[in-house]
């Protein structure tokens, strides 16, 4: 059922953007993401002359990778400053992010299996540039607070191994190298 919402929303959103929003909007795709089969799409907008404001909606669809499971969708809302202009040059920006999971710990035993919750509060310092009139890259990197909660799943008897618990810790949170479509916003 996840994989068939992501799939509608990665096709309905650019005919869901009004033609007055899509003025000053931009699609994006994280191509280091779409390279290890986790797909994504972003969706950046005008705020003001230097502000923006960026969605990510991200999907691990991976059920075993090298035996364990590394299944997650994450969402990230972002408030962006451009010292320059909105899209143009260096950028930094604010995010909350959402997510939930169900991975395996690359220090537990394969059947032990965590599903959970997350929030995370952080920072992305980036750099937008034009490659054409309406394409662009951004290369950006992030990282905060990240807090989880979670419980531990014994996949071989199918019983909970560990009860709800919590943790939180300081992690680089995001990298990419993204391309970028704009909308009714071609660069002369």
């Amino acid at each position: 059922m996840l994989r068939k919402i992501m799939i509608w929303a990665l096709f309905a959103l650019p005919g869901c953007l009004g033609s007055a929003a899509a003025q000053n909007t931009a699609l994006k795709w994280n191509a280091l993401y779409w390279v290890v089969g986790v797909p994504n799409m972003s969706v950046e907008t005008c705020l003001g002359e230097k502000f923006t404001f960026n969605g990510d909606l991200v999907y691990s669809p991976w059920e075993s990778v090298k035996g364990r499971p590394l299944r997650g969708l994450q969402v990230i809302p972002e408030v962006r400053f451009y010292p320059r202009e909105a899209f143009r040059g260096f950028y930094v920006g604010g995010y909350v992010s959402y997510d939930s999971y169900k991975v395996s710990k690359w220090d537990h035993p394969k059947n032990e299996v965590q599903h959970g919750i997350g929030v995370g509060l952080g920072v992305t310092l980036g750099w937008q540039i034009d490659i054409a009139r309406r394409w662009g890259m951004d290369f950006y990197v992030g990282g905060g607070w990240h807090h989880g909660w979670y419980y531990g799943v014994d996949t071989s008897t199918g019983q909970r191994y560990a009860p709800w618990n919590e943790s939180g810790e300081w992690v680089p949170y995001q990298a990419g190298v993204t391309f970028v479509y704009r909308l009714g916003m071609g660069r002369e």
